[in-house]
């Protein structure tokens, strides 16, 4: 959102979303890791029943980024640019190092496979088998954004170049199929089946009959080849999609964001920054200050009551126009990740459903790094 120019917004309602379940109960079973000193925790997404998961290596660095899979199989871990792994079925009593240097991360969704930016050739992808470690290659495909959709034998690989988005399988790339025929001029990032994506695009906009000049947006748009783009956030930065497909956890400069990947539906936080979401979008899990003022927070709450919330009629004044209360949330975010905000920080967890002015709710008081929502196991 910005001034002059119009978002179509769906108000998110507990009705909206009837069958999401946010009780204690269901949150109990949610599972999620967080970094304090050095080591990995666990809790549930109430921030209850904590253990310790794994130390980390000996002056590895802050953690600044978690990513698992679909199942919640496996971790991994950027470390102050270098990522490691480890399974999450016990069976691990440390990180192992993978192969991969400072950059993007993506897990497979069946949690076997892992593609990232080469340890040793920093303008190489490659495709790391977690079993055995077996590395591939991948030339001309730039990390940014390359995914692996599907299992073996059925995978591909979905990335996006200067010469449009394209599909193919890993060991096949020359037999590549086109999805866009425009590449995004920076942070793409396909869904976890392949279908869509997200990326920056110049983009023309209209107030009223008035075209404006193109300007940089994050839209979304389906990989079918259409190359048809629908309006997000404009200045956000995507950060991680839900497993499900559904929703996009983003960054709006000072505002963490969950955004519906096929329609309007969207909801914000100000002064926080995002770092993971639930496997159906329900809730994200985002960084702030340790030390926030809550009855600040009351009255900024009790405010937004008053004022209804944004319709398709409406137009609101970006939530990254305001400076955020507490720790230092980053201005200036590239494409490869958000970087975490400084100070003494706590981890929040924010509810999509529910009213527009509900606040994230304290989960783990003190926290030095990233954290991630491990999906429920059936």
């Amino acid at each position: 959102m910005r001034r002059g120019v119009v978002l179509a917004v769906v108000l998110l309602t507990s009705s909206a979303h009837a069958e999401r379940d946010d009780s204690p109960d269901a949150l109990s079973l949610q599972k999620i890791v967080y970094a304090h000193d050095d080591a990995l925790y666990t809790s549930d997404a109430r921030g209850r029943n904590d253990q310790k998961l794994v130390e980390l290596p000996a002056g590895a660095g802050k953690v600044r980024a978690l990513r698992t899979d679909a199942a919640g199989k496996v971790l991994a871990v950027d470390l102050a640019a270098s990522w490691y792994w480890m399974p999450l079925d016990g069976s691990a009593k440390q990180l192992a190092k993978l192969p991969c240097g400072d950059g993007p991360l993506q897990v497979a969704a069946d949690g076997t496979n892992v593609i990232c930016r080469s340890s040793t050739v920093p303008a190489q992808s490659v495709f790391v088998r977690l079993s055995d470690g077996k590395v591939w290659q991948l030339k001309n495909v730039p990390t940014q954004g390359a995914r692996i959709v599907g299992s073996y034998p059925n995978r591909k690989l979905v990335w996006s170049d200067a010469s449009g988005v394209w599909i193919a399988n890993p060991n096949r790339l020359g037999e590549k199929k086109s999805l866009a025929s425009q590449a995004p001029l920076r942070g793409f990032l396909p869904s976890p089946d392949g279908t869509r994506a997200v990326g920056v695009y110049s983009e023309r906009t209209y107030v009223g009959k008035k075209e404006s000049a193109p300007t940089e947006w994050l839209v979304g748009f389906p990989l079918d080849g259409t190359d048809v783009h629908r309006k997000s956030i404009e200045k956000a930065v995507p950060v991680d999609w839900s497993h499900d497909g559904q929703w996009v956890l983003l960054q709006d400069r000072t505002s963490a964001c969950i955004v519906r990947a096929t329609g309007g539906q969207y909801k914000c936080w100000k002064g926080y920054t995002a770092v993971g979401i639930a496997a159906d979008g329900s809730f994200a899990l985002v960084l702030g200050d340790r030390d926030r003022d809550k009855d600040k927070d009351k009255k900024k709450d009790s405010k937004k009551k008053k004022k209804a919330e944004p319709s398709d009629e409406d137009s609101e004044e970006s939530a990254a126009d305001e400076q955020p209360d507490g720790a230092s949330v980053p201005s200036d975010a590239d494409d490869i990740a958000v970087p975490l905000p400084t100070g003494p920080l706590a981890l929040y967890r924010t509810k999509l459903e529910g009213p527009y002015s509900d606040p994230p709710e304290l989960v783990v008081k003190n926290v030095d790094g990233a954290a991630v929502v491990i999906p429920a196991t059936k």
